[in-house]
């Protein structure tokens, strides 16, 4: 699992650090990469691979969150899992969440999105449309569950994509 913040001190967007390789996933990570791109092609509007520098009692770190997109004046941070785990959940509670909001990204809400399901804990509810997961992610792990084929939004969001998506703050 990836780091969990503590203590969050400061963040802010920033470039790939250089010091990050890039990597060439091979099997299942390949093919969750490829479901993160046909997302990106699907979904207008997001921004896709943002980067995020930030400070925390551990120390210096980065983090890259998968997708971020304005909503109804709020944020959206998109998680994406071929197959979902509660993983995805906990990456973003503990987090790309907390960093995304001391950024400056007005009450920034969490959701995976997901091509397979497996039987869920019952934090996890499962919809098939973006509002709908909208809906529920602040009561409850939300999913949007798509399968990788056809359109994502049947609606643009509610307010203008740049507007939303600029941090109210900068650091």
């Amino acid at each position: 699992m990836k780091r969990q913040v503590v203590g969050l001190k400061w963040a802010r967007t920033c470039e790939r650090p250089q010091s990050i390789p890039v990597g060439r996933p091979r099997g299942a990570k390949a093919a969750g990469i490829r479901f993160e791109r046909a997302i990106g092609q699907q979904l207008l509007g997001a921004r896709r691979g943002q980067w995020f520098e930030f400070e925390d009692r551990n120390g210096h770190g980065w983090c890259q969150v998968d997708f971020l997109m304005p909503w109804g004046g709020r944020a959206i941070v998109l998680e994406a899992k071929y197959t979902w785990t509660e993983d995805g959940h906990r990456e973003l509670d503990g987090l790309y969440l907390p960093v995304v909001e001391s950024a400056g990204w007005q009450r920034p809400i969490g959701i995976v999105i997901s091509r397979n399901l497996i039987p869920m804990n019952g934090r996890a509810v499962a919809r098939s449309t973006l509002s709908q997961a909208v809906e529920i992610a602040e009561s409850r792990w939300a999913v949007w569950h798509w399968l990788g084929v056809g359109p994502l939004l049947l609606r643009p969001p509610p307010v203008h994509p740049i507007a939303a998506c600029t941090p109210a703050v900068a650091i």
